[in-house]
């Protein structure tokens, strides 16, 4: 067998070079995989290998799976051509607003004489179930009081060892010129 690294001669049972130690068997993989790459890459230029053990996308010349470590080996079987990759992309998507969509429960309304043990009790509920809780809150009185309720409830979660996350969204769309006209929706997330 000839090296492909430095073309000394060796015996064909050899796993490395007796001249210049390269292995050859790993040597020989990647030439192989090279080259069924390039024939690969001839039918469709935007194809990519789906590593059957996690299902994520890899490049043609990749020799195993760049998010698992799983090791391709016939790349032919693995390979997934452009438009099912977009019909691949497309459905992620869909999943994962699907997903947002069940997590996000109905938002709860705060004003300044809501019940904010009830709320607590509510939010914290939610959050248990993996369910990310809305509050809706408008004017300036109630915005403070739901922030106030996000905080003990930060407080309690921390104690119990979690963090929680909030987003807040304006949903005001009109000018705000007073306070009393902000109207926002916080969103929490335990993390």
């Amino acid at each position: 067998m000839k090296c492909p690294e430095c073309d000394a001669e060796n015996p064909d049972d050899a796993e490395f070079c007796s001249l210049c130690y390269a292995r050859f068997q790993a040597n020989l993989r990647a030439r192989d995989i090279d080259e069924a790459a390039s024939r690969l890459r001839e039918k469709d230029e935007e194809a990519r290998l789906r590593c059957p053990s996690c299902g994520s996308l890899s490049p043609l010349e990749t020799q195993f799976c760049l998010d698992c470590g799983f090791v391709f080996e016939d790349l032919e079987a693995l390979m997934v051509n452009a438009e099912d990759i977009e019909r691949l992309h497309r459905e992620a998507e869909e999943i994962k607003k699907k997903d947002e969509e069940v997590l996000l429960a109905e938002a709860i309304e705060v004003t300044a004489e809501s019940n904010g043990a009830d709320i607590m009790r509510n939010l914290s509920d939610h959050l248990s179930h993996g369910i990310h809780p809305r509050i809706h809150a408008r004017g300036r009185n109630a915005v403070t009081y739901a922030m106030k309720i996000v905080a003990l409830l930060g407080e309690d979660m921390r104690d119990k060892g979690m963090d929680l996350r909030l987003r807040v969204n304006l949903i005001t769309e009109t000018a705000i010129t007073h306070l009393e006209d902000v109207e926002l929706e916080l969103v929490l997330e335990s993390v």
